[in-house]
């Protein structure tokens, strides 16, 4: 009998299989966003004693961030990890087009209050996009999370116009995105 030894630095280091290459970009997405999530829910909490035009920055620096993380990834890891990237690419590309459109909206309403429906609609996507990996892998987890996820969105929604929406759904990042992307990357989903 032999032992197995898990040696990230080498799993890391060596081509990805196209899970693991999405299981990184997950774990990138969960973590950046789940902490701008945070910093939204201590600025709007209090918590943390900084002005509200402090929100501005987060989500452009969360993006910036999750771009260029991405484009790491994906330069270190051939065709699988292109292909992760794309859809990670199409994904921060629907999240912005949904923030975009409810910038316009706000801004001909002039009721920026609708801004605050992104945290539901973000989390809405992770769970279509999971859905979309279940149906494809035929995997029941991803199925889970997928529900999950959509249950999160309704929980998300109903606490829209407060500051614990954005600790719900960094909780909801966490459980649709980054767990999910651990247990790809470290080879642990089946």
């Amino acid at each position: 009998m032999t032992a197995t030894t898990f040696d990230p630095v080498a799993s890391f280091q060596a081509q990805p299989t196209l899970a693991v290459a999405a299981g990184r970009n997950l774990i990138a997405a969960g973590s950046i966003f789940g902490a701008a999530n945070l910093f939204q829910w201590g600025v709007m909490s209090g918590a943390m004693p900084l002005h509200p035009a402090m929100l501005s920055l987060s989500w452009p620096v969360a993006v910036a961030a999750f771009i260029i993380i991405v484009r790491r990834l994906r330069g270190a890891g051939g065709e699988p990890a292109l292909r992760a990237a794309s859809w990670s690419r199409w994904a921060i590309l629907f999240q912005i087009v949904a923030a975009v459109s409810l910038a316009i909206v706000s801004g001909v309403t002039q009721n920026w209050a609708l801004m605050m429906w992104m945290s539901p609609i973000g989390l809405a996507f992770y769970g279509a996009a999971r859905a979309v990996a279940a149906f494809r892998g035929g995997r029941s987890w991803a199925g889970g999370v997928a529900l999950g996820a959509l249950g999160g969105t309704m929980g998300v929604a109903s606490l829209v116009g407060t500051p614990t929406q954005y600790l719900a759904y960094a909780c909801g990042l966490v459980c649709a995105a980054l767990i999910p992307g651990l247990m790809l990357a470290l080879g642990r989903a089946r």
